[in-house]
């Protein structure tokens, strides 16, 4: 048995949780922290002290509930600055059979490819690999042929973002660090069928929404749009007149996605800025206010799916999760304006981790759990070359997603 500990650092903000991965690899969590944040804007820092400070705060209490002392996590990173490609490195085999050691040097092509200027890697996944004319090969070790083609999914981050989230988790005492794109990590919970026949996930946060499609067993494509939650609870301020954080415990106590989810006859009293007297409003008149931004941002997702291509792809549906997706009725919304299957993530494949996902924002947390068990990260790992031994972290992912 070991354990792991994960940090979901979010716009608002930060959660840390240990859990014990058991013998029979199955994940208890036994620690949860949380420490608000005013340090991040859409993923990124903008005020090191305030971060920091929500770190070691967080990651605290989880340790303390967990009775651990760990300082090795996975970080998950988000932000529109991320940018996810397709990238394809190529090997001459010369009719020899293909190796851990002819592999990596597939791989060590795509990074090279992949290190551009003010960009750093986080992440390298291998989607297939074709060997002559024989495409979707999954694992080719111990094949023969005359060139292995290596077809992967890069995701990078800006260098100036990732370097000011370092040095964050380095003043938090975090050194061993590993940083994991927050829409990778949630694609580890959809389910096996959808990874294969094609999904696309939406994590809708506060600052920014994530959206990742998988398919074939791997991601595809990814973008994160600079939109989220917040944007709903400012449009309740500005209509109700009501303070921000007022505005905020309505959308989540009393809001739904749409009108026709709202108790007719139930009502709210709402706060007014300065010295204006309270007032009474119907939940519907409340939910008229969030019901047009929940349908902006299913409409906008759904362009940027059908402009990239993808939409086709995710062919069982939309998965949505993060706090936002907690509205009631969110997923009937975003099923009658995208017109293809849509839920709501409450419950994962893997033992454990149902407890987390009964709040949609947990997602991010419960995904790093299923990343950090299934890679087997270790402190001061380098995932393929930007993080690890490179022919066994390869042959690890093949073998633990094909």
């Amino acid at each position: 048995m070991n354990h792991m500990l994960v940090i979901d650092i979010g716009s608002s903000q930060i959660t840390a949780a240990v859990a014990e991965i058991t013998d029979a690899r199955r994940i208890v969590v036994r620690g949860l922290g949380r420490a608000r944040s005013g340090g991040l804007k859409q993923g990124v820092v903008i005020q090191i002290d305030s971060v920091v400070d929500a770190l070691v705060r967080a990651v605290a209490e989880a340790n303390q509930m967990a009775g651990t002392k760990l300082s090795d996590p996975l970080v998950s990173i988000g932000g529109s600055h991320l940018l996810g490609q397709d990238i394809s490195g190529t090997v001459m085999l010369n009719h020899r059979e293909v190796t851990d050691v002819l592999l990596t040097q597939a791989m060590e092509q795509v990074q090279a490819q992949a290190q551009v200027p003010e960009r750093e890697i986080l992440s390298v996944i291998p989607r297939s690999f074709t060997l002559d004319s024989q495409t979707g090969i999954r694992s080719p070790q111990g094949m023969t042929g005359n060139r292995l083609d290596a077809h992967v999914h890069v995701i990078t981050g800006a260098t100036h973002v990732v370097n000011n989230l370092k040095k964050c988790l380095r003043l938090a005492g975090l050194e061993a660090a590993v940083l994991v794109p927050s829409a990778l990590a949630v694609s580890q919970l959809v389910l096996p069928d959808e990874r294969e026949l094609g999904v696309c996930v939406a994590d809708i946060g506060v600052g920014t929404t994530d959206v990742m499609v998988i398919s074939e067993g791997a991601p595809a494509w990814m973008q994160v749009m600079p939109m989220g939650g917040e944007l709903l609870t400012h449009d309740l301020a500005v209509a109700l007149k009501t303070p921000l954080g007022d505005a905020e415990h309505l959308k989540v106590q009393y809001g739904y996605a749409h009108t026709s989810f709202a108790p007719p006859k139930d009502t709210v009293q709402v706060k007014k800025l300065a010295d204006r007297p309270a007032e009474n409003i119907s939940l519907q008149q409340l939910t008229a206010f969030i019901q047009p931004r929940v349908e902006e941002i299913a409409e906008i997702l759904g362009e940027r799916l059908r402009q990239s291509g993808r939409f086709e792809e995710a062919s069982t549906g939309i998965v949505l999760c993060g706090g936002t997706a907690a509205l009631p009725g969110i997923a009937q919304v975003f099923e009658s304006m995208l017109q293809c299957p849509c839920r709501v993530l409450k419950q994962a494949h893997q033992e454990g981790l149902d407890g987390l996902l009964q709040d949609p924002a947990n997602a991010v947390l419960a995904g790093l759990l299923a990343y950090g068990r299934d890679q087997e990260v270790r402190p001061k790992p380098r995932w393929l070359g930007a993080q690890g031994s490179m022919f066994n972290r390869v042959r690890r992912w093949i073998q633990g997603n094909f």
